[in-house]
């Protein structure tokens, strides 16, 4: 049983889940220019995780779920097989250093979250290096 409110929700033992202050934001923008997002987590409870994301009403913005026990590598290539897209138009956000590297070493512009999660400067601060990073000859 959950408790649900607007930001937020919890189980019956009440521990409560809240999305940052800037997500709604971000996931508005990303929608209003035809940005495509995808979940990619390692958690073994997809469907918890997925139920979560409905309660918080957030689920409608992604186009892909990669919730499983695997490595990030294998949630990218997954997203790029059936999204069409190549490593390089990726952008990832993670809190784990260890993600952050396997991402970028495939050819995704992966950016550390720190605790407070994606902020609306991390955001755009993302986008900015991934720009550049496009603008940028790279050694293949």
């Amino acid at each position: 049983k959950a408790v649900v409110s607007t930001q937020s929700t919890g189980d019956s033992s009440r521990s409560v889940v809240r999305i940052y202050s800037d997500i709604i934001k971000i996931l508005e923008f990303c929608k209003s220019h035809g940005i495509p997002l995808a979940v990619a987590s390692k958690s073994p409870e997809t469907s918890m995780y997925k139920e979560l994301m409905k309660l918080l009403d957030i689920h409608k913005y992604f186009v892909q779920f990669e919730i499983y026990r695997r490595s990030k590598d294998n949630h990218m290539r997954a997203i790029s097989k059936q999204q069409g897209i190549n490593y390089s138009e990726m952008i990832f956000f993670d809190d784990e250093y260890g993600n952050i590297r396997t991402t970028e070493n495939i050819g995704v512009t992966a950016v550390h979250c720190p605790r407070e999660g994606v902020t609306w400067k991390l955001f755009m601060g993302a986008l900015k290096k991934h720009s550049d990073r496009k603008k940028t000859p790279t050694d293949t």
